[in-house]
């Protein structure tokens, strides 16, 4: 009897030391139906952001660096942040692009050329009110990649709400801010380059729900000005011409993924252009290609040279960037004087690989990140001569004593 209890009380022990040693998620669970509270609040994030107190200034290209714009915000019937932002499209307004005197005749949201940097938290409920001044003459509308409409809401370059503003008309685009990255919007309606080259056109920064390690940041969105503006090049779709005999308007129902079978011989098709079409060859259609004869960060030509922007050595920078440059295949950010972490789109907390120059093709974007170890006077610029001369270059003036900067993997 001895040693069967002996036994049990043997058994029983061990089970009890086994089952204590595991961990059940539920026994941590919060009591009383309380929820988990977030990493961090709204308001101590938007702080770390530097979100600016002033939504409605007009800052200066050199003031646009960091010059974030979070929004107008408040919570909505569920609790959910909610961020209201209005961009105002202005035509006719005189830019200076240039210390020489230059001064383009462009299209703005909310005055300035790039538009405000818009930054939001992923989750939160964006309203983007976009209002189409009465004085002007053309349709305008909001468009940035992460932004998804249903058919019956959708984003489309005409015949449907939000796709084309009248002028003197109105309409708030909303949608849930996701996924986080980095993101050029820009004016959707054709002749699109143009509406963009004009200036219709800015960043939108979806910050991920953790924050990023923090550092000090600036946001440069690279672009040209085709000072002239003449339609040189084919920018619009070619018309639709009904083949002949067959019957005009005759569409293709799609009901879900499944498409109903039509014959093919009745649909209006779209002439393909023939090369020299295509290439807008002077000889056979008698147009040139567009070209821009100014190039900038942040809209004016040189002036990260004229006002370089002042760093510390070992003080941790991030740069938000986004190519929105029309009429030219490629561009490209190089930094002397130190290597930079790239991360593609933004989309992702690790970094891509190390370099010190990262070519975009148009609507690319991405993050830099980068510490400088020595002072000095180093220049930041596209790896192209002719933008370089012609705007596109800068200066980071680095104070302070040399520094060790350890490396580590950033994969």
């Amino acid at each position: 009897m001895f040693r069967q209890n002996a036994f049990f009380r043997a058994f029983a022990l061990s089970v009890i030391l086994i089952v204590s040693s595991l961990n059940f998620p539920f026994l941590n669970s919060p009591v009383n139906g309380q929820a988990t509270e977030s990493p961090i609040s709204q308001q101590e994030y938007d702080k770390i952001k530097n979100c600016t107190t002033d939504p409605s200034k007009k800052p200066t290209p050199v003031e646009y660096l960091t010059h974030f714009n979070c929004g107008h915000v408040s919570k909505d019937a569920t609790g959910e942040t909610m961020r209201q932002f209005t961009l105002i499209v202005d035509e006719a307004q005189k830019i200076p692009i240039t210390y020489e005197g230059h001064i383009f005749e462009g299209w703005t949201f909310n005055g300035t050329i790039p538009g405000p940097t818009i930054r939001v938290t992923e989750g939160d409920v964006v309203r983007i009110r976009v209002i189409n001044s009465n004085d002007n003459t053309n349709a305008h509308s909001f468009y940035a990649q992460p932004i998804n409409f249903g058919k019956d809401n959708a984003f489309t370059k005409t015949g449907q709400p939000g796709g084309t503003i009248s002028p003197g008309r109105s309409f708030t685009y909303e949608f849930v801010a996701q996924p986080f990255g980095v993101y050029p919007y820009y004016c959707h309606v054709e002749p699109m380059a143009d509406h963009i080259n004009r200036g219709l056109y800015g960043m939108m920064i979806i910050d991920p729900k953790e924050p990023r390690p923090e550092k000090e940041e600036m946001a440069m969105l690279l672009n040209g000005y085709d000072l002239d503006l003449d339609l040189e090049g084919p920018t619009e779709l070619p018309p639709i011409v009904p083949i002949e005999g067959a019957q005009s308007n005759l569409p293709i129902e799609l009901s879900g993924n499944n498409t109903t079978e039509t014959n093919m011989s009745n649909v209006t098709q779209v002439p393909i252009p023939s090369n020299d079409e295509e290439n807008g060859n002077e000889e056979s259609t008698g147009r040139e290609q567009r070209v821009n004869e100014i190039y900038t960060v942040n809209g004016k030509a040189f002036d990260y040279m004229m006002n370089p922007i002042v760093l510390n050595t070992g003080k941790p920078y991030r740069v938000y960037v986004a190519n929105i440059l029309e009429f030219d295949p490629v561009n490209s950010v190089h930094v002397h004087g130190a290597m930079f972490d790239w991360y593609s789109a933004g989309t992702n907390k690790t970094a891509d690989f190390l370099t010190d120059i990262v070519t975009l093709a148009k609507g690319d974007r991405g993050i830099m990140e980068f510490t400088y170890a020595y002072p000095g006077t180093y220049m930041f610029h596209a790896h192209q001569t002719l933008f370089t001369d012609l705007g596109w270059m800068g200066l980071f003036d680095v104070r302070g004593n040399p520094v060790e900067i350890p490396r580590t993997d950033p994969t």
